[in-house]
C-alpha cells in the first residue's frame, strides 16, 4: 500500500466515516456501492493518478528525445558498407531515472564499415565533431572525408560526447577517450584492428583529438568503462583547433563560451587543462595540423604554436596552411581555397597511412 493510499484507508476507518459515505453517495458522479467498495474507489483513484504522472514523465522525456532528435543533422548516407548507426557507449548516466532513449544522453556513436576493400580486420578512424562543446552532433562528419577514408580501407566511427553547460570539461575528453576504449574492446565485433586507431577532428573537436593523443601517459581523465583498453591513438589530424586557451588572442572561445565550459569560477590553470600545448612532450604520436590563414574563430597562430612546441619536442607533426579558408572550411574572398578541400582529404589519408600501413 502506498503512502496515498494507508492515508486514504485511515481516513475511511475514521468514526465519522459513515458521514463521509453519505456525502459520496449523494454525488452523482461517484458510484460507491457498499463498505467493500468505499476502501477501493479512492485506492483506484490513486492509482489512476500515479499512473498519469508516470505516463506524463515517460511522454515528455519521449519528446524531448524526438526534439533533440529532429535537431540533428540527417543521416549521412554511405554507400560503402554498412553503417551501424547511435551505437551507445561508455553510458555514465545508467542507472538514473530517465527512460532508455535518455539514458544514452549524447554518448552514441556512428560506425561506418567498407567492405569493397576489406582483406581483414580494419584500421579506425574517429571523427570528433567541433562546436565549442556546447552543440554539434556525429552527423556534421563531411561527406568527403568520410569517403575518402573509407575508400582507402578504414572503418570510420563518428562520436558524439557531452555538452557543456550540463557538463563542465573534462567530460567532453572523458568521453572521447571512453569511447576510443569502447571501440577498442569491441574491435573483433566489428571486424577493426585495435592496434591501429587514429582520430580526426575539427574546432574544438581537433583539441580534443589532439588532447587524446597527447594525454595519454596521464590516467586522471580515463574515467568510465573498458579499463583494460587503452585510450591510445596512433595519429591523429587537428583541424583548426583551439591549442592554447590561456592566449589572449580568439582560440574558439568567447567569454561567455569560456564560462558555460568551465564554470564561472574557471582559472587560468582551468583553460590550460584544456589546452593541448599544455601537455606536450617528447615521443606523443604523429599530429597533423590543419589551418586556414584567414580564420578568425581560431587564429593561425595556435596552429602554428602547437606545431612550433611539437617540433621543439622532437615530435612528428606536419602542418598544412590553406589559403583562402576561414573556419570550418569557409572560403574567404573570390579565389578558392588552396589546397581544395579534396586535396586535403587526400592529405588526410597519406598521413594516416603513413602510421598504419607503413606507406
Amino acid at each position: 500500500m502506498t503512502q496515498t493510499e494507508s492515508h486514504i484507508a485511515r481516513k475511511a476507518d475514521r468514526p465519522d466515516r459513515a458521514a463521509h459515505l453519505a456525502a459520496a453517495e449523494a454525488m452523482p458522479s461517484v458510484r460507491w456501492h457498499g463498505n467493500g467498495s468505499t476502501r477501493r474507489a479512492p485506492r483506484a483513484a490513486a492509482a489512476v493518478a500515479i499512473a498519469a504522472v508516470l505516463g506524463i514523465s515517460v511522454y515528455s522525456a519521449y519528446r524531448i528525445d524526438r526534439v533533440v532528435a529532429s535537431n540533428a543533422p540527417p543521416a549521412i548516407a554511405f554507400s560503402l558498407g554498412p553503417a551501424h548507426r547511435d551505437v551507445t557507449y561508455c553510458n555514465t548516466r545508467q542507472g538514473g531515472l530517465l527512460p532508455p532513449p535518455l539514458l544514452a544522453g549524447s554518448q552514441t556513436l556512428d560506425l561506418y564499415i567498407p567492405k569493397a576493400t576489406a582483406t581483414g580486420p580494419l584500421p579506425l578512424a574517429i571523427y570528433v565533431h567541433g562546436g565549442g562543446m556546447t552543440s554539434g552532433d556525429k552527423g556534421n562528419l563531411n561527406p568527403l572525408f568520410l569517403n575518402a577514408l573509407a575508400s582507402a580501407g578504414y572503418a570510420i566511427a563518428s562520436v558524439n560526447y557531452r555538452m557543456a553547460p550540463e557538463f563542465k570539461f573534462p567530460a567532453q575528453i572523458e568521453d572521447i577517450k571512453c569511447a576510443i576504449r569502447f571501440l577498442r574492446a569491441n574491435a573483433q565485433t566489428y571486424g577493426l584492428d585495435g592496434s591501429k586507431i587514429v582520430a580526426f577532428g575539427t574546432s574544438v573537436g581537433g583539441q580534443l583529438v589532439a588532447l587524446a593523443a597527447l594525454t595519454e601517459p596521464r590516467s586522471a581523465i580515463d574515467v568510465g568503462p573498458y579499463p583494460p583498453a587503452s585510450s591510445s591513438v596512433t595519429a591523429v589530424a587537428d583541424m583548426f583547433g583551439p591549442a592554447n586557451l590561456t592566449e589572449g588572442a580568439p582560440s574558439g572561445f568567447s567569454p561567455s563560451g569560456i564560462q558555460q565550459v568551465f564554470g564561472t569560477n574557471s582559472t587560468k590553470d582551468d583553460l590550460a587543462r584544456a589546452s593541448p600545448t599544455h601537455y606536450v612532450t617528447g615521443n606523443a604520436p604523429p599530429i597533423l595540423i590543419i589551418q586556414g590563414v584567414n580564420d578568425a574563430k581560431v587564429l593561425e597562430s595556435q596552429s602554428i604554436e602547437l606545431y612550433n612546441d611539437l617540433k621543439a619536442a622532437g615530435d612528428q607533426t606536419q602542418l598544412v596552411l590553406v589559403q583562402n579558408m576561414g573556419h570550418m572550411f569557409a572560403q574567404v574572398g573570390p579565389k578558392p581555397i588552396d589546397p581544395s578541400l579534396g586535396q586535403v582529404a587526400q592529405d588526410l589519408v597519406t598521413f594516416f597511412d603513413r602510421y598504419t600501413k607503413g606507406t
